[in-house]
């Protein structure tokens, strides 16, 4: 690698790591279960609408089935680094919200350690909780006075990947990712009257949750013909009991709604006024996640075109996360991708050399609230930028889709999503004749 390359990773990770870590969500369906899954990739699997199963790529970093990573050139270096941004608008019946933000989505690393074998790593959001929810009651002593409550929460999990992808025979590849998973969440919960005299009571819930994983994944890419192909790949996902605890502690709090400041904030500059009813930790609290299966076809033109569909199961009926499982059920995830490069060898035409993606995804997700599974889908489209050799891209992505509904008194999120991320693909262990 040259030192220019080294010295470009270096910077951009230095800055990335620098940008804000809060939670890219808003979403009063985080507050149940560990939140929001990521399970739809880098901006390549984004683009075309989060396949990944059956999905192979010679120049981009797919950590979704490690199988995918032995698709490399045998002396290549890939680095991958990104951002992720989000505008939502959340609805009831009776009010709306916006929101906006911005945060550090993945950095990974690729290369070859014999021309069977390949290795990557890297870190990315594993699950998302954020939420901010106001609720009123009548009061039942006094027709004048509402009880209020209000519920925020934020943090997520984190997850380390260690990949390593073995070529076994015409076309056939294994892969396994070594996982790390580790996070924390805070669940802030508080009953007060709306009398600037009355004291509120709020229950904290600090949870710590920490475990090794692994994903396995095997593909299996034939030819038709010179000019045709096709891929077929499976992935599995163990089942995740964590190792997780939970620092319980219900406080007697002035009514700190009156300072317009939030619970936190109040929390710690207010220490004086309030009182700590009791505080207890739990070493065996239950955080589960069941084991996952995806399957996943893709067909097309070399150099041309790749038509994709991905399929994956995951049962949470009978999964306890946060020591509860009311509201959990079967998640199902439907996923169609495409890329086209008008002409990947055009000299003259920078725009025949993009990589143009669309996709579309539906999921039934893991949550079941007011007898109602909640349902995520929407449109993705995105640009793959080829820079420098040509293998080096800015790869661009952006979904636009709905979660949710408004009926049966939930919320609906609709949402614009965008991802940027640089692929930088170097080559390792040539000897140069002149300096």
């Amino acid at each position: 690698m040259t030192k220019k390359t080294l010295l470009t990773i270096g910077i951009t990770i230095i800055t990335l790591l620098q940008i804000s870590a809060q939670s890219l969500t808003n979403s009063p369906y985080t507050r149940f279960g560990i939140g929001e899954i990521d399970r739809s990739g880098f901006p390549l699997n984004k683009a075309m609408g989060g396949i990944s199963a059956g999905l192979r790529s010679d120049n981009h970093i797919n950590f979704l089935n490690p199988a995918s990573i032995s698709s490399q050139d045998t002396m290549s270096f890939i680095f991958d680094v990104g951002i992720n941004g989000i505008s939502k608008e959340l609805q009831s019946k009776e009010n709306n919200l916006t929101f906006n933000n911005f945060a550090f989505d993945h950095l990974a690393i690729s290369f070859p350690i014999k021309n069977w074998w390949y290795m990557s790593a890297g870190v990315t959001p594993y699950s998302k909780i954020g939420y901010n929810i106001n609720k009123t009651d009548a009061y039942d002593l006094v027709d004048t006075v509402d009880m209020k409550y209000n519920y925020y929460g934020n943090g997520g999990i984190t997850q380390l990947f260690y990949t390593n992808s073995f070529n076994l025979y015409k076309g056939l590849s294994v892969g396994f990712n070594f996982n790390y998973l580790f996070g924390s969440t805070e669940q802030y919960n508080q009953a007060y009257l709306n009398l600037a005299e009355s004291y509120s009571t709020v229950i904290i819930n600090k949870i710590k949750m920490n475990k090794v994983t692994f994903d396995f994944g095997i593909q299996y890419k034939g030819e038709i013909n010179e000019k045709y192909f096709y891929v077929a790949g499976i992935t599995y996902s163990n089942k995740i009991d964590f190792n997780a605890t939970n620092d319980q502690s219900v406080l007697m709090t002035d009514n700190y709604n009156i300072y317009d400041v939030n619970v936190i904030d109040y929390l710690a500059n207010y220490q004086s006024d309030y009182d700590t009813i009791s505080s207890e930790t739990n070493t065996n609290y239950k955080v589960e996640i069941p084991e996952r299966y995806s399957f996943g076809f893709t067909a097309g033109i070399k150099d041309k075109l790749t038509v994709g569909v991905d399929y994956s199961y995951q049962d949470w009926s009978a999964i306890q996360s946060l020591n509860v499982n009311d509201n959990y059920t079967t998640d199902q995830t439907l996923r169609l991708g495409i890329e086209y490069i008008p002409d990947s060898r055009s000299l003259r035409n920078y725009l025949k050399r993009i990589k143009y993606r669309a996709g579309f995804y539906h999921n039934n997700s893991y949550l079941k609230l007011n007898g109602e599974q909640i349902e995520n889908y929407g449109i993705t489209f995105g640009l793959g930028l080829p820079i420098a050799n040509n293998k080096t891209s800015i790869n661009i992505s952006c979904a636009y889709g709905k979660n949710g509904t408004t009926n049966y008194g939930l919320i609906e999120e609709n949402y614009f999503k965008f991802g940027i991320s640089l692929t930088l693909y170097d080559f390792w262990f040539i000897k140069r004749k002149f300096n």
